[in-house]
C-alpha cells in the first residue's frame, strides 16, 4: 500500500492531472422522489447528496430530536419523572383507545418516557422532560432555542415544545401548500433544473430549520452514547407502574420497517409523519460498507423509506471507499530527529479508510506534516511524533497520525549508538556480520589445528617419558649385575 501512495504522489508530481469540482458529489445526480435531502459519509463528514438543504423549512420533528438531546444531557439513566396535571392532560387529549391512561402523580422512567416522546409524537411526554428540566415548558422552549446557537444551528429557531397540538391547532401554511402543487408540476414537466422547495413563512407554529442544522443536531446525538442507544431502539417492552399497577408496554418505532428492509444495515432511525414537513433519519452504512447518516424531508406523511433505501444503492453505484493509509506503512517524507540528534523515519500508527467517487481519487497533490523536533528521550516506536494531513479537493482535512519506526533509549552510550547505526546502515551490519563469521570460522580452523598438534606433542611427550623410564629401568638392571659378578 506505501508503495501505491508513494506512486499516486509522484504521478501527481510530475504528471499533469485534470482539473476536477471541489465538490466530492459533483456530477451525483440520483433520481430521488424526496424534496429534500443529505447524505454525509460519516467518516470525514462530506455531503455525498445534498437536494434543498440549506432552505428553512418548518419541520416539526426537530423539536423532538432537541427534547431529547437536553433531556440525555441534563438527566440521568435512572431518573424518575413525575406527571403534572399539564401533562396528564395532554396523555388524554393524544390518548388512542388502546394505550394505557396515564395519570397525575404517576412516576415513569426516563426511558420510557424518551421513547414515548420519539415513537408515539407525544406532547405529554415532552411537557414531562420540560418541566422536569426546566419548570415549565415557556422556560424549557428558551433553553431549546440557546441549546440549538450552541450546536451551530443558526437556521433553527423553535416556537412550541408541544408541536403536535400546535400542528393540530394551526392551519397548514400556504407554502406547503403551493410547494406540493410546484412539486407536482415540476415532476410532471420533467424539467432537468432541480427543484427548489419555497422557504418557510411567517405562520410558524412548531419549529423552523433546515437539514444541515438537523444533521448538526443527529451529530451530537451520535456522539453521546445514551441518546445513539435511543435512536438505535426498533421494538421495546418497557415495564412502568401507573395506578399502583405494574405492565407491561409494547412499543414500536415508526422507523421499524425501514430497519427491516435495509437488512439491519440501518443501525439508528427515526421517523415523525407531519402534515408539515415529514422527517426521517436514519445512520447506517450501505451494502458496500460506505457509512452514511441520511436526513429527508418529504411534503407528505408516506412514500420515505423506499426513496431512501435507493439513495443508498445509489451511493453505492456512484461512491466507493478506499485505504488512504495503513497501520505500520512508512511516510514518506523526511526523517525527524531527536534530541540527542539520532534521526529516525515516521510509520504511520492508524489505518484510515476515506470515500471518494469511482472516477477520482479527489486529494489533493500534496502531504502536510505537522511535528515539534527534536524530541526528548526516550521515544518510543509507534507513539505519535505528529500529523500527516491529507487534503481532499473540496478543503476537508483527514489527519493521521504517525510515529517514530524503532524505540531509542534515553541511555545513549557508545554501544547504543552502535547499534543503532548498525539499525539505520542494514548493509553495513550485513558485511560486518559476514566478516564475524569468517574471522569465527577462521579462528574455528584455527583452533582445530593447534589442538590436533597439543594433541601430537602430548603423545608424543608421553611416549618420551615412557622410553626415558625403560632406559633407567634397563641401566639399573645391568648395574645390579655386574655388583654381583664373584672375585678370583
Amino acid at each position: 500500500m506505501a508503495i501505491v501512495v508513494t506512486l499516486f504522489f509522484l504521478v501527481s508530481y510530475f504528471a499533469p492531472l485534470p482539473v476536477y469540482a471541489d465538490r466530492i458529489s459533483e456530477g451525483f445526480e440520483p433520481n430521488t422522489r424526496l424534496p429534500g435531502v443529505l447524505s454525509m459519509e460519516l467518516l470525514n463528514q462530506s455531503e455525498l447528496f445534498t437536494k434543498n438543504s440549506d432552505v428553512i423549512l418548518e419541520i416539526p420533528g426537530v423539536a423532538r430530536l432537541m427534547t431529547l438531546y437536553i433531556a440525555i444531557e441534563r438527566l440521568s439513566t435512572d431518573e424518575l419523572i413525575t406527571l403534572s396535571s399539564s401533562a396528564a392532560a395532554f396523555d388524554k387529549a393524544e390518548r388512542r383507545e388502546d394505550q394505557l391512561e396515564l395519570q397525575e402523580g404517576d412516576s415513569l422512567p426516563l426511558r420510557f418516557i424518551l421513547l414515548k416522546l420519539l415513537f408515539e409524537n407525544s406532547d405529554a411526554a415532552a411537557i414531562a422532560i420540560a418541566e422536569k428540566i426546566s419548570g415549565s415548558q415557556y422556560t424549557f422552549l428558551a433553553e431549546m432555542n440557546t441549546t440549538a446557537s450552541l450546536l451551530g444551528m443558526e437556521k433553527t429557531t423553535f416556537y412550541a415544545c408541544d408541536v403536535a397540538r400546535a400542528e393540530r391547532e394551526s392551519n397548514v401554511p400556504d407554502e406547503i401548500t403551493a410547494a406540493m402543487e410546484s412539486m407536482d408540476e415540476h415532476a410532471k414537466s420533467e424539467a432537468p433544473e432541480p427543484f427548489v422547495l419555497p422557504e418557510a413563512g411567517q405562520a410558524i407554529r412548531t419549529a423552523k430549520t433546515t437539514l444541515k442544522d438537523i444533521a448538526r443536531l443527529l451529530t451530537a446525538l451520535q456522539n453521546n452514547p445514551r441518546s445513539k442507544a435511543i435512536l438505535s431502539v426498533s421494538e421495546e417492552l418497557v415495564q412502568i407502574t401507573t395506578g399502583n399497577i405494574s405492565h407491561i408496554i409494547p412499543m414500536r418505532s415508526p422507523a421499524a420497517n425501514l430497519i427491516t428492509l435495509a437488512e439491519n444495515r440501518i443501525t439508528a432511525a427515526y421517523l415523525l409523519l407531519s402534515n408539515r414537513y415529514s422527517l426521517l433519519l436514519s445512520i447506517g452504512s450501505t451494502q458496500k460498507g460506505i457509512s452514511l447518516m441520511t436526513v429527508g424531508v418529504n411534503l407528505r406523511q408516506s412514500g420515505m423509506t423506499q426513496p431512501t433505501l435507493q439513495l443508498y444503492n445509489s451511493i453505492d453505484s456512484f461512491y466507493t471507499k478506499s485505504p488512504l493509509i495503513r497501520t505500520g506503512e512508512k511516510y514518506p517524507g523526511a526523517s525527524e530527529k531527536a534530541a540527542n540528534g539520532e534521526l529516525f523515519d515516521l510509520v504511520y500508527i492508524d489505518s484510515i479508510d476515506y470515500v471518494h467517487p469511482k472516477t477520482d481519487y479527489f486529494l489533493e497533490q500534496k502531504l502536510d506534516y505537522v511535528g515539534n523536533a527534536p524530541y526528548p528521550l526516550p521515544i518510543q516506536k509507534s507513539v505519535m511524533t505528529g500529523q500527516v494531513i491529507f487534503t481532499m479537493k473540496n478543503g476537508t482535512k483527514i489527519p493521521v497520525r504517525v510515529g517514530s519506526d524503532r524505540d531509542i533509549l534515553a541511555n545513549n552510550h557508545l554501544v547504543s549508538r552502535g547499534i543503532l547505526q548498525l539499525i539505520q546502515n542494514p548493509n553495513l551490519a550485513y558485511t560486518i556480520a559476514v566478516l564475524a563469521f569468517v574471522l569465527c570460522a577462521g579462528l574455528l580452523v584455527f583452533l582445530i589445528r593447534e589442538s590436533k598438534r597439543l594433541l601430537y606433542w602430548t603423545r608424543l611427550q608421553r611416549m618420551e617419558h615412557a622410553a626415558a623410564g625403560a632406559r633407567a629401568v634397563l641401566l639399573g638392571e645391568r648395574k645390579a649385575s655386574s655388583n654381583r659378578t664373584p672375585k678370583r
